[in-house]
C-alpha cells in the first residue's frame, strides 16, 4: 500500500525520492542526493527552474516532502512547519442552500431576484425579455425538446416574487433550436475539411 502524497504535484517517485535519501547514512551522500532530487524536481517546472525564488521553494518543498526529518546542509533558510501551516488558506464558504431549478442554477435566481427589486429593469422591457432570453438558452442546456416560452415566463414570474409579468405578453423568445442544428452542420463541415 503506497503512503499518501505529501506533494501530489511531484508525484510518487519524487516522493519514494525522498524516502530514499532519508535512508542514507554519509551526509555528504545525502547532499548530493538532496540537489539531485531538487533538479529532478526543477525539471519538472522548466519554465520556473532558474528563478531564484523558486529554487528556495523547492528546498521547501524538499523538506516539506521529508517532514523535516532530511539532516542536510540547506543552501537557503527554510521555512518552519509552524510557519508553512499558517500560510494554508483558509477554507472558502460555499453555499449551502439548496437550488430548485437546477437548469437555471443559482446565479440565474440570485440575478433575476435582485432585477425584481428595481423598478428601472422591470420597466424597462427590453431588459426583461433579455432575462427571459438568457433563462431560455439555460433551460435549453439541460432540456433537448422545444421549449415553451410559457414555462420560461411562469419561472420568471416565480423567481421574481411576482414582480415580472410576461405570462399574458405576446412577446416572442428566441428560438434555441436553429443554433444547434447550425453547430451540428457546422461541426460536420468542419470534419469533412
Amino acid at each position: 500500500m503506497n503512503s499518501k502524497l505529501i506533494l501530489p504535484e511531484y508525484g510518487r517517485n519524487i516522493q519514494n525520492m525522498v524516502e530514499i535519501a532519508k535512508t542514507i547514512e554519509d551526509r555528504d551522500e545525502r547532499n548530493r542526493c538532496a540537489k539531485t532530487i531538487v533538479g529532478c524536481m526543477g525539471n519538472l517546472f522548466p519554465y520556473l527552474r532558474d528563478n531564484e525564488v523558486f529554487r528556495h521553494k523547492l528546498w521547501d518543498h524538499l523538506a516539506l516532502m521529508s517532514n523535516f526529518e532530511l539532516d542536510i546542509d540547506f543552501p537557503v533558510d527554510i521555512t518552519g512547519y509552524e510557519k508553512m501551516a499558517s500560510l494554508k488558506p483558509s477554507q472558502i464558504p460555499l453555499p449551502t442552500t439548496k437550488i430548485v431549478e437546477l437548469h437555471y442554477g443559482r446565479f440565474i435566481r440570485m440575478f433575476v431576484e435582485r432585477n425584481a427589486e428595481n423598478a428601472a429593469i422591470i420597466n424597462n422591457k427590453e431588459a426583461v425579455v433579455a432575462i427571459a432570453n438568457y433563462m431560455k438558452r439555460c433551460y435549453s442546456t439541460f432540456n433537448q425538446e422545444v421549449i415553451d416560452d410559457r414555462i420560461i415566463y411562469n419561472d420568471l414570474y416565480e423567481m421574481s416574487r411576482h414582480n415580472i409579468d410576461l405570462r399574458d405578453s405576446d412577446i416572442k423568445l428566441n428560438d434555441m433550436q436553429p443554433d444547434r442544428k447550425k453547430n451540428k452542420q457546422q461541426k460536420k463541415s468542419d470534419n469533412r475539411k
